[in-house]
C-alpha cells in the first residue's frame, strides 16, 4: 500500500446518485429531464419551420416537385423528433417509452402531456440509466425564449387579419344596409333616379288623385276643364230661350 499522501485515490468517489449519463439527441435509449424536453422541442421545431419555409420558397417560385419533398421530409422528421423527445422524457419519469403510444388516444394524451411537462424525473439511476447533467444556459433561452417568440409571431400575423376581417364585415354591413335603404324608398328618392319630389306633394293631389309628374298633373286638369266645358255647354243648350 502505497504511502503516498499527493497520490490519485484508487476508490470510487461518485455514486449513482451523483453521476449523470449522456444526453445524445436522436437516440431513444438516453434520458432527458423537463427543462431540456423543452428546449430539445424548440429548437427542433425552429428547424422543422426553417426547412419548411424554404419548401413553401421553392414550391411557390421554383416547382411543386421541389418543394413538395422537402416540406414531406421536414414533417416526417418533426413526427419522428417528437416520438423520440417523448420517449426521452419518458425514460427520466422511469417508464417504458412505449407510453409514448398514449399521445393518439383522445384525452389520454392529456395525461401524458401533463406527466412530460410537469413531473419530475427519477433522481441518480433508474432502470433506463443515469440521471441527467445539469441545464446549460442555452437549454433556459431556448425553453423559455420560444414560446415568448412563437406568442410574439402569432399576434403579428393575427392582428392585421384580424383587422382585416373587421374592416370587411364593416363594409359588407354598410353595404347591405345601403342596399335596404334604396328598395325602402321609390325611384324618385335615389340619386340615380332623381326627380322632383312631387308624389305626394300638395300641389299634385287633387281630390284623393296622386300624380307621378307636374306633367301628369297638367294633362289631368286639362281633361277635367274639358269634361266641365262640355257639361256647361250642354247644359246651355238645353236650357229654354
Amino acid at each position: 500500500m502505497s504511502t503516498n499522501p499527493y497520490q490519485t485515490p484508487e476508490g470510487q468517489l461518485t455514486t449513482d446518485d451523483q453521476a449523470v449519463g449522456e444526453i445524445k439527441f436522436f437516440s431513444p435509449s438516453s434520458r432527458i429531464n423537463r427543462l431540456r424536453y423543452w428546449a430539445h422541442g424548440a429548437l427542433f421545431a425552429i428547424g422543422f419551420y426553417a426547412i419548411l419555409a424554404v419548401g413553401g420558397g421553392l414550391f411557390a417560385f421554383v416547382s411543386p416537385w421541389v418543394g413538395v419533398p422537402i416540406m414531406a421530409v421536414a414533417y416526417i422528421g418533426l413526427l419522428v423528433f417528437s416520438v423520440i423527445v417523448m420517449i426521452q422524457r419518458l425514460h427520466d419519469l422511469n417508464k417504458t417509452g412505449w407510453m409514448w403510444l398514449l399521445a393518439l388516444v383522445p384525452f389520454a394524451n392529456i395525461y401524458l402531456l401533463i406527466i412530460l411537462i410537469f413531473f419530475k424525473g427519477t433522481p441518480g439511476r433508474n432502470n433506463y440509466g443515469l440521471q441527467t447533467p445539469p441545464n446549460k444556459t442555452w437549454h433556459w433561452v431556448v425553453a423559455l425564449g420560444f414560446p415568448v417568440v412563437a406568442l410574439v409571431l402569432i399576434l403579428a400575423f393575427a392582428l392585421p387579419a384580424y383587422n382585416q376581417y373587421m374592416q370587411a364585415m364593416q363594409q359588407d354591413f354598410s353595404g347591405q344596409y345601403d342596399q335596404s335603404q334604396t328598395d325602402a324608398y321609390p325611384t324618385e328618392y335615389t340619386e340615380e333616379g332623381a326627380v322632383e319630389d312631387t308624389t305626394y306633394s300638395e300641389e299634385t293631389v287633387e281630390e284623393g288623385v296622386s300624380y307621378e309628374s307636374v306633367e301628369d298633373e297638367v294633362i289631368e286638369d286639362d281633361a277635367i276643364d274639358a269634361a266641365e266645358a262640355e257639361v256647361i255647354e250642354a247644359t246651355e243648350s238645353e236650357t229654354p230661350q
